[in-house]
């Protein structure tokens, strides 16, 4: 019984699964290429078509050991190495027993397999120069490992731990989204800026040059700086210690004591803020003083031009220093004096003052002192004088050549004038009593 139902199971089991894989591209898969399954050889390709909609359809036939497959089976064409450049084979993942199971010749659609990316495809898309470059960068990658195959492996050890880390790093990034979004604004505008004034950096990094080859060139002098730097960082270090043992406290007693007087500082401080704002253009006129473009018009170029000025007149300086000298009495003598001579000048306009139709005029009364007036009950008597008594008597006195400074007015109460001062204006030559109304 038991040998019959080994017979019937021989009999009626299929020998092999029929299945159809639509892909993108067939990526040179031939017929009789492998299919497997974790590796193992599980079966092969018996048929390659393409579809009405032009997509690359493969039919395999799958050993009898590995199927049936069940739905949400992929398939993944792959190369099985470096060593073979167009040898190609299907890798199946099958899905789970618990799914449907295909039917007999069933499809797996394109959404569930994955074609080949064949490095020539990667080469075409690349221009020639850049097809150079990576060429040579694969050979430089190959004369650094050579003969160091085991460092290299050693440091393959490391790859799995930075990648992890790595991965914890992005993920922490992704984590900080908004963080990052603003550091790229931020890092944007900073760049921006960075743009908008790329002559004035670039004008930086030349002067930056300038400065470096002027340093390359006193190779010698900075040789010995280095050489007295120790020296001079010990003499610092030393001095750093003095302030901070002697100087330090000393401006902390300083401080403290005139913590009470630096109260009112904070007051005064607003109070100057009005006084500088108003000072800004005095101060540009200043500049504009003492230094304006063009030659021969400000103060700098006059300052400029005293050297020769005074080698033209250290000659005549003796002679003004001895005039200056020789006049200094009389100027002591005059000084007093001036209100007088500027009352004097100034008081003829009053004298011109009154006008009438004609236009100003001044009144006069001539002081001839030829009689002599006597008072009586008829209204005075005039007597003539004679010739040599003219000009002396009570009402006309004549000779005061030395009166002292304010003289030419009645004294006034409070003793100001006349002015005969007992200090360096003192005149020894004027007379007190020469003053309008006689003498007292």
């Amino acid at each position: 019984m038991v040998a019959a139902a080994v017979v019937v199971y021989l009999v009626t089991r299929q020998s092999s699964y029929q299945y159809r894989l639509d892909f993108v591209d067939a990526g040179q898969l031939v017929t009789g290429d492998l299919v497997r399954i974790g590796g193992t050889p599980a079966g092969s390709v018996d048929s390659i078509s393409l579809t009405p909609n032009g997509m690359a359809q493969v039919g395999i036939a799958l050993n009898s050991d590995f199927g049936p497959l069940h739905s949400g089976t992929t398939a993944t064409i792959r190369a099985p190495g470096l060593t073979s450049v167009a040898s190609r084979y299907i890798d199946l993942s099958p899905a789970p027993p618990f799914k449907p199971a295909l039917p007999a010749n069933g499809v797996i659609p394109a959404s569930d397999t994955t074609g080949i990316v064949d490095i020539d495809e990667l080469f075409t898309a690349l221009n020639a120069s850049t097809r150079e470059g990576l060429r040579r960068l694969i050979r430089g990658f190959g004369a650094w490992y050579q003969g160091k195959s085991a460092q290299a492996n050693l440091t393959s050890q490391y790859f799995p731990p930075a990648l992890r880390a790595y991965s914890t790093l992005f993920s922490q990034i992704d984590a900080s989204t908004p963080s990052l979004d603003e550091f790229l604004r931020q890092t944007s505008k900073a760049l921006g800026a960075i743009d908008a004034n790329a002559p004035a950096l670039t004008d930086s990094i030349t002067q930056a040059r300038i400065t470096a080859e002027a340093l390359s060139s006193e190779n010698r002098a900075l040789s010995q700086t280095l050489v007295n730097l120790p020296g001079a960082l010990a003499r610092g270090s030393f001095t750093f210690y003095r302030l901070r043992t002697r100087v330090l406290p000393a401006l902390t007693r300083l401080v403290n004591a005139t913590a009470p007087t630096t109260g009112p500082l904070a007051q005064l401080l607003p109070r100057l803020d009005p006084v500088l704002q108003e000072a800004v253009p005095t101060f540009t006129l200043l500049s504009q003083l003492f230094f304006r473009p063009g030659p021969n018009n400000d103060l700098y170029d006059a300052l400029v031009s005293l050297p020769p000025l005074a080698r033209e007149v250290v000659a005549d300086f003796p002679h003004a220093i001895r005039a200056l000298r020789q006049s200094t009495p009389v100027l002591e003598f005059a000084r007093p004096y001036i209100p007088d001579l500027v009352a004097w000048i100034a008081n003829w306009a009053g004298v011109f003052a009154t006008y009438d139709a004609n236009g100003h005029y001044g009144r006069t009364v001539p002081m001839l002192d030829a009689f002599n007036f006597t008072d009586n009950a008829l209204g005075g008597l005039l007597t003539q004088k004679l010739p040599n008594q003219r000009g002396s008597g009570a009402p006309l006195e004549t000779g005061f050549l030395h009166r002292c400074p304010g003289a030419a007015i009645v004294p006034p109460p409070d003793h100001s004038a006349p002015f005969y001062d007992t200090g360096p204006l003192s005149n020894p030559h004027c007379r007190p009593s020469e003053t309008i109304g006689g003498r007292p």
